[in-house]
């Protein structure tokens, strides 16, 4: 199904794909007696325009009113609930918020102390019959964007690898066109030349200095996500991709469309069952550039100079994320599974930041969206007692929904049964 509006796509000729695209052939959808649960992480940089994004605190269940800047939800409504009063552990440099949005860890004064996040442990439980246990994605890194480098981590604390360009984004769930033969000799010289160049830092490992070590154990992690990645194509070679519904993008493409282009591959992994489990940092800098605003992000949330009215900007910016989110879900609504019912019926969509608004880390702006696979109370406007309900009860409530055996997730203190968690 072509989701895209191909009067705003730029078409790319032949592209050099980079490695992490040799990963991936999807498998084909799954049949309606085992409809798989998918989880979906949306985080934005900087928070929200608070005063416009949140309802009253005063209307709670499902008898509330949408505030200003999530008009364009209201034909989803009974599709989604708004948290508030979730708080994270703040961060020593509130400028990298996605550092922990996903692991809520206690980051140290270095922000360089964290510990494996939500979507890596869902994927540990929904991952293991997909062609990628997971997907990471990032736009190109922007400055002041408030999203820090990775919102993805391992068991280990290391980030996992991002796909930052469309290219490979595209690659990963459609493939490069090549057999199965040709793929395999790729991927073994691959696998020779990374072997060479571990071995080569291993020596290096010994000679250099104690303030090089993160750097080199930096590298080491891009290393271990490589070889990960190159360990399952290997045992999925011989499965073909699914058909591409639109012809490769261009890396050029910016603004919102890169988001919405995303955001339609991503359509397109669940409804092929590429993988169950995703996390997008949304390059909300885009949307600024789209509205012509000389903010960056980061001067954005301050409310700083540089527009006769950064208030408005700040509404405009949420107001454009909000419509394209809510055409994600909207298009997750309309796709239908083997027994007529839909992706979003199955799904669970979390859109929010560790930042409120500025660098305040109470009350995150948190959307649930998505059903689950049954069960949930969806069409709330859910409030808790202010500093006392930890992100991290979400993503506990969520990780037990999808089937993991846990209790615990960093700081949680209980489920959100609120909601329907059990």
């Amino acid at each position: 199904m072509n989701f895209i509006n191909r009067r705003r796509m730029l078409l790319s000729g032949a592209t050099a794909l980079m490695l992490p695209n040799l990963e991936s052939t999807a498998t084909a959808a799954p049949s309606s007696s085992a409809i798989p649960k998918r989880l979906v992480f949306l985080t934005m940089g900087y928070g929200v325009n608070a005063a416009n994004w949140f309802p009253p605190s005063n209307q709670t269940g499902t008898d509330y009113r949408l505030p200003p800047l999530l008009k364009s939800f209201a034909d989803l409504k009974s599709d989604f609930s708004i948290i508030q009063n979730l708080t994270n552990r703040s961060m020593p440099n509130p400028h990298a918020g996605s550092q922990n949005f996903l692991t809520c860890a206690d980051l140290g004064k270095d922000n360089e102390r964290n510990t494996v996040s939500v979507d890596q442990l869902a994927a540990k439980v929904l991952g293991e019959n997909t062609r990628h246990s997971s997907l990471a994605i990032a736009g190109a890194p922007q400055r002041a964007d408030g999203h820090g480098s990775y919102a993805s981590w391992g068991p280990d604390g290391k980030p996992v690898g991002l796909y930052r360009k469309l290219t490979d984004v595209y690659a990963a769930l459609f493939g490069t066109g090549g057999k199965a033969h040709e793929i395999q000799a790729k991927l073994a010289r691959q696998q020779s030349g990374l072997d060479a160049i571990l071995g080569n830092a291993k020596r290096l490992n010994g000679q250099i200095s104690t303030s090089d070590r993160h750097r080199v154990d930096e590298y080491f992690t891009s290393i271990r996500n490589i070889e990960r990645r190159l360990s399952k194509a290997q045992d999925w070679i011989q499965t073909p991709y699914p058909d591409a519904p639109f012809p490769s993008p261009s890396d050029r493409i910016g603004g919102n469309d890169e988001i919405e282009l995303v955001l339609d591959m991503m359509v397109t992994a669940m409804q092929s069952d590429s993988t169950r489990v995703m996390t997008y940092m949304m390059p909300t800098g885009r949307v600024l550039q789209a509205l012509n605003s000389r903010l960056n992000p980061h001067k954005m949330s301050h409310r700083a100079s540089g527009e006769l009215d950064p208030e408005a900007i700040h509404q405009r910016r949420d107001r454009m994320l909000a419509e394209l989110v809510s055409g994600f879900l909207r298009k997750l609504k309309n796709t239908k599974e083997a027994d007529g019912s839909s992706l979003l019926d199955h799904s669970l969509i979390a859109y929010g930041s560790t930042l409120r608004q500025g660098h305040n880390a109470t009350n995150l702006p948190m959307l649930l969206a998505g059903h689950g696979g049954g069960g949930l109370k969806q069409g709330q406007n859910v409030v808790y007692q202010p500093n006392q309900t930890p992100l991290a009860n979400l993503w506990l409530s969520m990780l037990r929904h999808v089937g993991a055996n846990t209790t615990q997730f960093a700081n949680s203190n209980r489920i959100l049964t609120e909601m329907g968690f059990s």
